[in-house]
C-alpha cells in the first residue's frame, strides 16, 4: 500500500505542477 501511496502522491504533484506552470503561463501572457 506504501508503494500505491508513493504512486497516487506522485500524480498529484504532477498534477499540481501542470496546472500551476499553466496558470504562471497564461498570466505572464496576459
Amino acid at each position: 500500500m506504501i508503494y500505491d501511496s508513493q504512486v497516487y502522491t506522485a500524480l498529484f504533484i504532477g498534477l499540481f505542477a501542470s496546472i500551476l506552470a499553466i496558470r504562471l503561463g497564461s498570466t505572464l501572457y496576459e
